[in-house]
């Protein structure tokens, strides 16, 4: 029926709760805990925040499981959790809760529920919707006259109320993932729709029309024939309130109002054979209801069901008033049943509230026949058990038990009903004259042992066993001879105060050792009631706001002990001071109890942050350290019993030890990390060591030391004692490595003040032949500077300065300078002292001093002399 009205729906798909990776179990003997499932951490969180957190659950058994274990306000939210409305998700979430969590079951079947009920009323109304669509459409054998574009109008009204019902029932089956078909195509236009013009005077009446004097009866709005749909609907309705057991009053107003519109419009025209068959079935079950209601009215309905019968113990024998009552209240069944059955409630119909009281007494009243059937069933098995126990006890001889077991078959036999007892009356009959048979034999029988207990009493009388053997003697010889049965013979009783005289004499040498035990018992009874004192005393004297619980505990505990030491005492006095002692330590099990709790509680929450702490987004070294500090706010913990103290210790240093065991697992990683470290750090140092080895001086550069310092870098992350034997050793390359660079930056600065000589030379060669100055493109030691200084000089050689030029160097290189050059050295050094260079400065310079000798210019071949001594001198300041 619904395939008309809904599309096809993609299955809903829920993803599958994923379980999280188990961590490594830790080094330590015992097992490492499980980790806490996502779903139990965000139970874990306060409920603002784990309220906050449900929206990123999207797997609908996640939600299902959250629902189930949530309570209160969490609990709430999710089950309002958009992915929980579907009818799949209810579906799984409502078996899944069955027998678990009521609450969330009630939710589960109320929205499926709603759902159903939203469905049918969609169907309904997409009929409906079709029905009046195709109504609208249809042409009227009446033609185009006023009444037939009235009711044009009327179900043009009609259809949209009922496609917008239907789209608000669209609306709310979207919550639960149900798509319904689309229906606005079957809306009108209004506009398409005849215009309704008001008649005119001068029309005449249709044939048809009522008479003035008929029509000045009804109501204006009643004149013309009433639409059947309306009708229709309305006995829809009324069948759904019958069937639904709305009060009958309100049902038969209703009907009997619908009813009398229904025969206006039949009178116009006559309905469609569909309609009137609707009418004549909700008609027939009204009749088939009113009818079952007039008879329910006749019957005797109880006001309520009968109060249930106090049943006596199992152990204990019903009276015969008990199975009166019952015969009584089976006979007031079968009436309500016979009453029941003539009323003839139809089965479509919902019972009124007369009905179900009188179905619920019936049922009451089957349920307690029942019960008292099977309770009588139980008696005369307990019955018959107890006269096949006589008859074991009469055949093996032992009188005493047979009469309590005859006794007590009579007490039953006499409180059951007495039809259901006459064949066991009968074999109780039989066992009395049995058991009364056995008595006369065992009276023969008896005689001579009584007469042996009689001697056997009066030998111990004579000659007494210690006290305690003495009075055990004594109940066994009485035990013997109240076994013997009850005296029936004059003789036996004879016997008997004989036993009896010879036992008080017996007992004689007992009496002072019972004295004594008594007086034990009263000491034994005074140090329980000092006892008692002392735990009042305590109680009240003691500030509870701070005190020692563990000496309470431990005072609890001794008391106890104590207590038993003062063992026996008489047992009446004895009762009164247990009890007392009884009230006062539950008054100190309670102090300690509610330190106990106190102190559960305080370790329960530090399991719980150790639980948390494990999957905390903390550094391992901050959990380890948060750890500790955990432990020590365990042991400043008070006392705690023993039991539930072991099973949070457990849970507590499980959830330490995982912590600790990430502390180790990180160890080895770093020493993992580290021990690599250094194993390639010691080859770097061993591949550096063997490039040392074969490399040249030319081919030491700056730039491989620095690649060398920067590779070896790492060496600082070592530990000081892993690092300081490669440390000595890096050192030792660099050294070595820094000495090359040294020898190669002297072989250098020798090459350029070759150079710089050879340029001086080759200069001056073209000066003379008036070539000009060359160029440096093929010269490192001779900067473009210094050419342009040298071209840019002219005149004569200046071999003034070319002299003072060659006395600097000589005098910086510590060489003595020719005797005609004296004066001149003496002048030198006196600029120098008085520029403060001491002896340093620029004219330590090599490069500089050479730079300064090409630079001057223009020479020739009387210059050689000098450029000798010059050049002399700065090999010998270079090497210097």
């Amino acid at each position: 029926m619904l395939r008309r009205f809904f599309k096809n729906r993609p299955p809903s798909s829920a993803k599958k709760p994923t379980r999280p990776t188990d961590p490594a179990p830790p080094e330590t003997p015992a097992a490492a805990p499980a980790p806490a499932s996502p779903l139990e951490a965000l139970l874990r969180l306060p409920t603002a925040q784990a309220a906050a957190s449900i929206d990123a659950v999207d797997a609908v058994d996640d939600l299902i499981e959250l629902a189930l274990k949530a309570r209160g306000e969490l609990r709430e939210r999710v089950l309002a959790h958009p992915r929980l409305a579907p009818a799949p998700a209810l579906t799984a979430l409502e078996k899944r809760s069955r027998d678990k969590d009521k609450t969330v079951n009630r939710h589960a079947r109320r929205q499926l529920d709603r759902r159903r009920t939203l469905l049918h009323e969609a169907e309904a109304a997409g009929k409906r919707a079709e029905e009046l669509a195709a109504a609208l459409t249809r042409r009227d054998s009446t033609g185009q006259d006023r009444a037939w574009r009235e009711r044009q109008h009327e179900l043009h009204r009609r259809l949209e109320e009922t496609l917008d019902g239907y789209a608000t029932t669209a609306r709310q089956l979207a919550e639960f993932g149900d798509v319904l078909a689309d229906l606005e195509t079957l809306r009108v236009d209004r506009a398409t729709l005849p215009a309704v013009d008001e008649p005119s005077a001068g029309d005449a009446p249709a044939a048809d029309a009522p008479t003035p004097d008929a029509a000045s009866s009804e109501p204006a709005n009643q004149a013309l024939a009433e639409p059947f749909e309306p009708l229709v609907d309305a006995f829809q309705r009324l069948d759904a309130a019958m069937a639904a057991g709305h009060p009958f009053e309100a049902i038969a107003a209703e009907r009997q109002s619908v009813t009398e519109r229904w025969l206006r419009a039949a009178d116009q025209h006559p309905p469609e054979p569909a309609e009137h068959q609707i009418f004549e079935t909700v008609s027939h079950r009204f009749h088939e209801l009113a009818d079952a209601v007039q008879r329910l009215g006749a019957a005797a309905v109880p006001d309520a069901p009968p109060e249930p019968l106090s049943w006596p113990a199992p152990d204990t024998v019903p009276a015969r008033t008990v199975w009166n009552e019952i015969a009584q209240r089976d006979r007031q069944l079968h009436e309500l049943e016979r009453a029941e059955r003539s009323v003839r409630w139809p089965q479509w119909a919902a019972p009124t509230p007369d009905l179900r009281r009188l179905r619920d007494c019936v049922a009451a009243l089957r349920t307690e026949i029942a019960q008292a059937q099977q309770r009588r069933d139980q008696e005369l098995t307990a019955l018959t058990a107890h006269l096949d126990a006589l008859a074991s006890a009469i055949d093996d001889g032992h009188l005493g038990p047979a009469q309590s077991l005859l006794a007590q078959a009579r007490a039953r036999h006499d409180a059951l009903p007495a039809e259901a007892t006459r064949e066991l009356g009968r074999r109780i009959g039989q066992q009395a004259a049995r058991l009364a048979e056995l008595k006369d034999w065992q009276t023969f029988a008896t005689t001579p042992k009584r007469e042996s207990l009689v001697e056997a009493i009066a030998t111990l009388a004579r000659t007494p066993l210690a006290p305690a053997d003495q009075a055990d003697r004594i109940k066994s010889l009485r035990q013997q001879w109240q076994a013997l049965g009850p005296i029936t013979q004059a003789a036996d009783g004879r016997l008997a105060d004989r036993f009896n005289a010879e036992a008080e004499k017996a007992f004689e040498t007992c009496r002072a050792y019972f004295a004594e035990l008594a007086e034990q018992r009263k000491a034994n009874l005074n140090e329980r009631r000092r006892l008692c004192d002392q735990l009042e005393r305590y109680l009240q004297d003691t500030d509870w706001r701070s005190a020692d619980m563990k000496a309470a505990e431990q005072i609890m505990r001794t008391a106890r002990d104590e207590w038993r030491l003062y063992h026996p005492v008489d047992r009446n006095p004895g009762k009164a001071v247990e009890a007392r002692f009884e009230s006062l330590q539950g008054q100190l099990h309670d102090r300690v109890k509610a330190e106990w709790d106190r102190n559960l509680a305080a370790k329960q929450a530090l399991v719980t942050e150790a639980e948390t702490l494990i999957d905390a987004d903390l550094a391992v070294a901050e959990k380890v350290e948060a750890a500790k500090s955990l432990q020590r706010r365990w042991r400043e913990v008070g006392v705690t019993p023993r039991r539930p103290d072991q099973q949070l210790w457990q849970a507590f240093r499980k959830a330490c030890d995982q912590i600790f065991a990430a502390r180790e697992d990180a160890r080895h990683a770093e020493d993992a990390a580290l021990a690599e470290l250094e194993q390639r750090l010691a080859a770097d140092l061993d591949a550096f060591a063997s490039r040392l080895d074969t490399l040249d001086v030319s081919a030491a550069t700056d730039a491989e030391l620095r690649e060398f310092r920067h590779r070896t870098g790492d060496l600082e992350r070592l530990p000081a004692h892993r690092r300081r034997a490669l440390s000595e050793r890096r050192r030792a390359l660099e050294q070595a490595y820094g000495a090359l660079l040294a020898q190669r930056e002297r072989h250098l600065a020798r090459q350029r003040l070759a150079d710089a000589r050879h340029w001086d030379v080759t200069a001056a060669e073209a000066e003379a032949a008036g070539a000009g100055v060359p160029s440096a493109e093929d010269s490192d030691a001779v900067s473009e500077e210094v050419v342009a200084a040298r071209r840019a000089c002219g005149g004569p050689v200046p071999t003034a300065d070319l002299q003072r030029l060659a006395v600097r160097a000589e005098l910086a290189a510590g060489l003595a300078s020719p005797e005609t050059d004296q004066a001149l050295r003496m002048e030198v050094q006196v600029e120098r002292l008085q520029a403060g260079l001491s002896g340093g400065g620029r004219d330590l310079d090599v490069a500089a001093l050479a730079a300064a000798w090409c630079r001057v210019g223009p020479k020739d071949a009387s210059v050689a002399t000098l450029r000798d001594r010059f050049f002399r001198a700065l090999d010998v300041l270079h090497e210097a």
